[in-house]
C-alpha cells in the first residue's frame, strides 16, 4: 500500500470526538516508511483543522464526504449545493420541527435562532434505548454554542444538511421523506443511526474526493488503504486495494470491508491495527 485512507468520527476519532494523543507519531513512522496520510471525513475543513493536532503528519484531505479536497490545507476543488435545494429542505424541515444543522467548508454548523425552541424541547423528551451516548454528547455540545445559533442562515456554499431527534418515529418520517423525494433533489442521503440523517450532493463522496487527491500525487486506487466505520465509507471501500472496517461499525459496513479491527475507536483500536498491520 502507498496510501492510507481514514475516516475522522468512529475511526480515528473516539466515542467522545477526541483525537488520541499518540496518533500522530504512528503515522509519522507511516510517512518514514513511504506511505501518504489521506483523511476521508464528513466533517468540514473547520472541523478538521480544530481537531486535529499540529504534529499530525497529513498530505491531504476530503472534507465533507467529497465536496471539498485539500492538499497541504490548501483546497485544491469543492462542490456546494444550489442555494435554491439548501432553502428547500431546511424549510421542509423547519415545518416538521427536526433539528437542522447546515455546514458550510469553512465554517462549522449554523442552525436558525428562531428554531431554538423547539429544538431545546425535542432534546428534553424521553430518551430511548436507541439514542447513542455520542449523539447526545455532540448535540448538547452544538446547542450551547452560541455560534451555533444565526439570525440568517446560510444558503451559499453549503456542503452539508444533517438533521436530529430524540424522537425515533420523527427522524423516521423525516429520512422517508428525503428518500422519496432525493431524486427530483438531486442529493444523496446518509445515516449513522435511527436518529439522524444527512444529505450529501449527489454524485459526489469520499470515493470522488480521494480520487481527486490520487490523481494530484499520481497513486492509483489498489494501492490505497481505506478505514472506516460509517455508511459514506462504503464508496470509498469499493473502489481501494484494500477496506478495513472498526470493530465499532455497523455489521452492512463490516460486510462490505477486507477485515476488521481487533479493538474499537474507545479502544486506540485504528493506531493498534496500524501498528499491527504495518509496524
Amino acid at each position: 500500500m502507498k496510501a492510507i485512507a481514514l475516516d475522522m468520527d468512529g475511526t480515528i476519532l473516539n466515542h467522545k470526538a477526541e483525537f488520541p494523543l499518540t496518533l500522530p507519531d504512528t503515522l509519522a513512522e507511516l510517512k518514514e516508511k513511504g506511505m501518504y496520510i489521506f483523511f476521508a471525513t464528513g466533517r468540514t475543513s473547520h472541523e478538521i483543522q480544530s481537531i486535529t493536532p499540529d504534529n499530525c503528519p497529513l498530505d491531504g484531505y476530503v472534507a465533507a464526504s467529497g465536496m471539498g479536497v485539500y492538499v497541504d490545507g490548501v483546497q485544491i476543488d469543492a462542490t456546494s449545493f444550489s442555494p435554491d435545494t439548501v432553502e428547500k429542505i431546511i424549510g421542509e424541515a423547519r415545518k416538521r420541527e427536526i433539528y437542522y444543522e447546515v455546514h458550510t467548508l469553512e465554517n462549522s454548523s449554523r442552525t436558525h435562532l428562531q428554531d431554538r425552541d423547539y429544538i431545546i424541547r425535542d432534546f428534553q423528551l424521553e430518551r430511548p434505548a436507541s439514542l447513542k451516548a455520542f449523539e447526545i454528547d455532540f448535540t448538547e455540545t452544538s446547542l450551547k454554542q452560541d455560534e451555533q445559533w444565526v439570525d440568517a442562515l446560510p444558503y451559499e456554499d453549503v456542503v452539508k444538511m444533517f438533521f436530529f431527534s430524540v424522537d425515533e418515529k420523527k427522524i423516521g418520517d423525516w429520512y422517508n421523506f428525503l428518500e422519496q423525494n432525493r431524486d427530483s433533489g438531486d442529493y444523496a442521503l446518509y445515516t449513522t443511526s435511527v436518529h439522524n440523517a444527512e444529505v450529501m450532493q449527489k454524485g459526489i463522496d469520499k470515493s470522488t474526493g480521494i480520487e481527486t487527491l490520487l490523481e494530484h500525487f499520481d497513486i492509483r486506487f489498489e494501492d490505497v488503504h481505506a478505514i472506516g466505520d460509517s455508511m459514506n465509507d462504503i464508496p470509498l471501500f469499493e473502489k481501494t486495494g484494500k477496506a478495513t472496517a472498526m470493530k465499532n461499525a455497523d455489521d452492512d459496513i463490516r460486510s462490505a470491508a477486507g477485515d476488521i479491527t481487533d479493538y474499537t475507536c474507545d479502544e486506540d483500536g485504528l493506531e493498534k491495527y496500524l501498528r499491527k498491520t504495518y509496524l
